[in-house]
């Protein structure tokens, strides 16, 4: 199809000179060490992390060089390498998250964690101010202090930013609360996109499924106690496909605290989560809604709508999903080829969009490949197939 297509989620990688631009209190505690193992693994520090990443068990093929920046030196911040780069698997436009950032957050120091934000919201900001109808970045703006993440999220709406993401989770102050009320009403006035990708912030390696917000020091010294340190922290499907669907607790939260009737203007996006899980999660909050009603706060509508009304999810290759369509709509879904990262479909998307186009009507796929994205990101669409026009002369 010689139509646009519009990846919303891709990755940049942060230069050695955005890591250079940190201020110097934080700027060694910020760095990302890498430290081979005898047995050939890698341990990996990221914002006071220790992960240990195992030794290869495959070669490296054309396809996986391709993958997490590894044939690209520049980290995707060369917009001509990366535009040829997406053009190769079909892609005209993109949002734009971090990369190893994804983890900012993880330390609890509010003051290192607005300082690296900062610095990264000015970098990346620059580095695709060049490209402003291909490329949207996402500001991510910490919620240690949500007084402060408030000023750098107004901070970044004036630079321009169309987006701002918070961390998907944060067990310490979960999002059903009020204190977020002031964020969410800059938000919704300024008319800026909410965004929620998973595996970032305190838990970026971890789930969504539990909230620390009611336990006393004591409480939680023995629980931390009981749980023990995990000296060998490293991915297995239980990170990965739980912490995908973590992406059930912003909708849940905002829903059931009353965000979203509170703000009905504010919109919102789950990024990298797939949406297989979504359907359930939009019957059981209205399942929940309707046989505990003497046990919930009150809702004027059903859980679900607010949800179809203002929020949307990602995804890549997700049959599941594309199943559900008929329970969730279409208007939800945005598609999006993960660049470049090892469990996103960049460089072999088009099977993956051909199947999504397959089990859809064309104005189906469209919606998921381009118009959702524009409508809510606000991407030309126009401006966008001028260009396929001109790559295609």
């Amino acid at each position: 199809m010689n139509e646009p297509i519009i990846s919303a989620d891709g990755h940049v990688g942060e230069s050695p000179e955005m890591w250079a631009r940190i201020p110097e209190p934080f700027r060694e505690v910020a760095k990302t060490r890498a430290k081979k193992r005898e047995d050939g693994s890698l341990r990996l520090s990221l914002m006071g992390c220790d992960i240990v990443v195992p030794k290869p068990s495959v070669e490296m093929d054309d396809e996986l060089r391709a993958k997490e920046f590894r044939n690209d030196p520049t980290g995707g911040t060369d917009l001509k390498v990366r535009t040829q780069k997406q053009l190769l698997d079909g892609v005209h436009a993109e949002v734009v998250f971090p990369n190893t950032l994804l983890c900012l957050g993880n330390r609890p120091e509010a003051d290192l964690n607005l300082a690296v934000a900062r610095t990264y919201n000015d970098w990346v900001y620059e580095t695709f101010a060049p490209e402003p109808a291909r490329y949207v970045a996402a500001a991510f703006v910490p919620v240690d202090d949500v007084t402060r993440a408030v000023e750098e999220a107004a901070r970044c709406i004036a630079k321009g930013f169309k987006t701002v993401m918070v961390p998907c989770s944060y067990p310490w102050r979960p999002y059903d609360r009020l204190d977020y009320e002031p964020l969410w009403s800059l938000l919704e006035e300024a008319g800026t996109v909410l965004n929620f990708h998973v595996f970032t912030g305190n838990v970026f390696f971890g789930t969504d499924f539990a909230s620390v917000d009611g336990m006393s020091v004591e409480e939680f010294a023995l629980r931390r106690e009981s749980a023990r340190v995990i000296e060998e922290r490293m991915e297995r499907l239980s990170t990965t496909v739980i912490g995908m669907a973590a992406g059930m607790g912003p909708i849940v939260h905002l829903t059931g605290g009353g965000a979203l009737e509170r703000h009905p203007n504010l919109r919102f996006v789950v990024t990298e989560a797939e949406a297989g899980w979504l359907a359930w999660t939009l019957h059981a909050m209205d399942a929940m809604q309707h046989r505990r009603r003497l046990g919930l706060n009150t809702l004027s509508m059903r859980a679900s709508d607010y949800f179809r009304r203002q929020g949307a999810v990602t995804i890549t290759d997700d049959p599941v999903a594309i199943n559900n369509l008929g329970i969730t709509g279409t208007d939800c879904l945005l598609w999006g080829n993960d660049y470049p990262h090892d469990e996103g479909t960049y460089p072999g998307s088009r099977a993956h969009r051909d199947a999504i186009a397959a089990a859809t009507t064309h104005a189906q796929a469209r919606a998921i490949f381009a118009g959702n994205a524009a409508r809510i990101y606000g991407f030309d669409l126009a401006a966008i197939g001028a260009r396929i026009d001109a790559l295609a002369a």
